[in-house]
């Protein structure tokens, strides 16, 4: 979804959106039943627990400064190709909320891989079809939608 502006080479070598410490757990992506049932097929004991009305990993308690490496992560990249979350095709972009309850999207200040580029310019990559297809899936998969945070800021 995103190769226009954070090529595979790019997103390969950061990995950042493939790590959680235990400050950042509640960027777990969510799961619907089709990619649990794609995931199972290349780890089937893959420990899951339930997000909403969908599910996502089961990660033990962490240290402090301890990070969880989502287990779809190998050595090239994700397992899953192109059948990975949604969450994970949109990241760094996030479907929130905003003070209001408005569904937006926001953009992680911290992804390497657009720090290139201004909010025009990322407002103009959505406003090409991107922003409906993302609003429609959050409209429709509600545990998608992660509260607001500050390291985020609005784009759409």
């Amino acid at each position: 979804m995103l190769k226009k502006i954070l090529s595979p080479e790019t997103c390969a070598g950061c990995r950042i959106c493939c790590g959680f410490d235990s400050t950042d757990l509640w960027e777990m992506p969510v799961l619907p039943e089709e990619t649990v049932s794609e995931m199972r097929q290349k780890e089937p004991t893959l420990a899951l627990c339930p997000s909403g009305n969908e599910e996502t990993f089961a990660v033990p308690a962490l240290e402090t400064g301890e990070l969880y490496t989502c287990p779809m992560l190998g050595e090239m990249g994700c397992l899953m190709g192109e059948d990975k979350p949604f969450d994970c095709k949109i990241w760094p972009f996030r479907l929130m909320r905003d003070e209001f309850g408005t569904l937006r999207i926001a953009v992680a200040a911290y992804c390497p891989g657009l720090q290139k580029y201004t909010d025009e310019a990322l407002r103009t990559f959505l406003g090409e079809g991107l922003a409906e297809k993302i609003l429609a899936y959050g409209a429709a998969h509600p545990a998608h939608v992660k509260p607001y945070h500050a390291d985020y800021r609005w784009i759409w």
